[in-house]
């Protein structure tokens, strides 16, 4: 069948793209001329800025232009996939949840290390995880692994920060695959998993005991897969009712950040407050909040003639943060369907080009600032040293990871070497590529790119947008605790939205 396709495709390329060129075919532009990069109603002035008076009003004709764009890009990812080989493959389409690009046995010992946890039923067999449906993990390559590593990518060492990621209702773990595989290339410790359902065949619905469930096998450090997760730095993030589950460990001490894909918002009132019969500061969740502007899939996306009511639905979780010393980074993405946080792995529903990479460079750049940029203190406020550091030398290695960390989540670009390099997944279909790799099934992907664009046309344009996020001063003596002296923070204030100026630098 692929041999037919790919005949098929080297004689057929002049008559469907025209002229063959050395780059990937990019047809939507072609058949819309339609802007799903830059925002041509608002541009970016050369400061890097936007007018916040520049919007078009409602009820003009460029209102209603640029909507019809919004409609327009949110199906973007739909019309690349129909020129790509997997997509006529049956087998593909048949396998719910799976993402053709990044079956895990393809870049197994190769960009990550893979392993494979079925029911917890077998976990006295260590093959599984008690209280578990199943699991996913995904751990770096380090030193004497991984021998064809591909340039760019990086070796770690155990102990790993851990990132445990929820599916959404009626999901699967498979879904994440964009995301736990880039967090493992990144240096994380990442585990996808099922929750238990009690209709066999039909997908899961993640639950809060699954959290707790996957919490207390971390700590019993029996597993040898436990036994290199670091315990000091571990993250919640979910998608839809996984956001949920992740969101109700706020103030769980063995959860130490947590990111929500569009799940509504919820800081509790207890998170990072006082607990006025012990005196003592409840800990500290901080939490990303990561939005859909539209509807569920780009099919039911209607028109909108006016701004959303709830524009500004972020607002008061931004101001809870801000007002108890927190972190927060509230972001609603452009073009963007709830379902897109599933990545290619939900057929025809999965519809915005290049959500993918920003929701995970938001992602990371959040984990590294809250895990891999926490500086840890012992019992009697003693900081923990680790890889053979001296305490100085571990204040500043987290202090430049915090640093790195807000750099990106302030950036107005997004950086390079940042998260391009971590991108496997279904792109554009380049059929010249196709015949010359060899590779009939997947050598014609070029993956999306999104390094060196605006990270403020990446928002949407309808909701706000906001942020509070600091840097500790470790060098200086800080603990990293809410009230500690901060070298910089980024602040969108109040009345701010990060798309006309990004995550504002503010030096106290």
């Amino acid at each position: 069948m692929w041999v037919r396709l790919v005949v098929m495709v080297a004689a057929s390329v002049s008559l469907v793209f025209g002229s063959v060129t050395a780059e990937p075919i990019d047809t939507w532009e072609l058949t819309d001329g339609i802007d799903c990069v830059g925002d041509r109603f608002n541009p970016i002035q050369p400061d890097g800025t936007r007018d916040p008076d520049g919007d078009p009003a409602p009820g003009t004709p460029e209102w209603t232009e640029r909507d019809d764009e919004r409609l327009a890009c949110s199906s973007q990812r739909d019309s690349d996939r129909r020129f790509q080989p997997p997509h006529v493959n049956a087998w593909s389409i048949a396998r719910y949840g799976d993402d053709w690009y990044r079956v895990p046995q393809r870049f197994d010992g190769i960009r990550f290390r893979y392993t494979y946890l079925p029911a917890g039923a077998l976990s006295p067999l260590g093959l599984g995880i008690p209280g578990v449906e199943a699991a996913e993990i995904y751990r770096p390559c380090a030193t004497g692994t991984c021998p064809d590593l591909p340039a760019g990518l990086q070796r770690f060492e155990p102990p790993y920060p851990v990132v445990v990621i929820f599916h959404g209702a009626i999901a699967t773990m498979t879904h994440h695959r964009f995301n736990a595989q880039v967090y493992a290339e990144a240096g994380y410790l990442a585990i996808s998993v099922n929750s238990v359902h009690p209709i066999p065949g039909v997908p899961d619905f993640s639950e809060s005991e699954t959290g707790h469930a996957v919490l207390e096998w971390l700590h019993a450090q029996e597993h040898p897969l436990a036994q290199e997760a670091d315990l000091n730095r571990v993250a919640f993030a979910g998608h839809s009712q996984g956001a949920g589950v992740s969101l109700s460990f706020q103030n769980d001490s063995r959860v130490h950040a947590i990111v929500a894909w569009d799940g509504g918002d919820g800081i509790t009132e207890e998170n990072c407050t006082l607990d006025e019969s012990s005196g003592d500061l409840r800990p500290c969740t901080p939490i990303m909040y990561q939005r859909t502007d539209g509807a569920f899939s780009a099919p039911e996306n209607m028109a909108r003639t006016d701004y959303p009511e709830n524009r500004d639905r972020g607002l008061d979780t931004y101001q809870a943060h801000v007002d108890r010393g927190m972190d927060v980074f509230h972001v609603t993405l452009r073009a963007t369907n709830h379902i897109d946080w599933n990545g290619n792995g939900v057929g025809i529903l999965a519809g915005n080009r290049l959500v993918e990479p920003v929701i995970n460079y938001h992602t990371l750049a959040w984990l590294d600032r809250h895990l891999k940029g926490k500086l840890v203190l012992d019992a009697d406020g003693n900081v923990v040293t680790s890889g053979d550091r001296t305490v100085a030398e571990e204040r500043v290695y987290r202090q430049t990871l915090a640093q790195d960390a807000y750099d990106r989540l302030t950036a107005l670009k997004f950086r390079a070497g940042s998260i391009d390099k971590h991108n496997t997944s279904m792109g554009f279909f380049d059929p010249i590529q196709l015949v010359t790799s060899g590779d009939p099934l997947y050598g014609g992907n070029v993956p999306y790119v999104i390094e060196g664009l605006w990270t403020t046309d990446r928002m949407a344009q309808e909701f706000r947008s906001f942020c509070s996020v600091s840097v500790p001063d470790y060098v200086g003596g800080s603990d990293g605790s809410p009230g500690s002296p901060v070298a910089a923070q980024a602040d969108s204030g109040a009345d701010g939205d990060m798309r006309f100026t990004g995550c504002p630098q503010i030096v106290p």
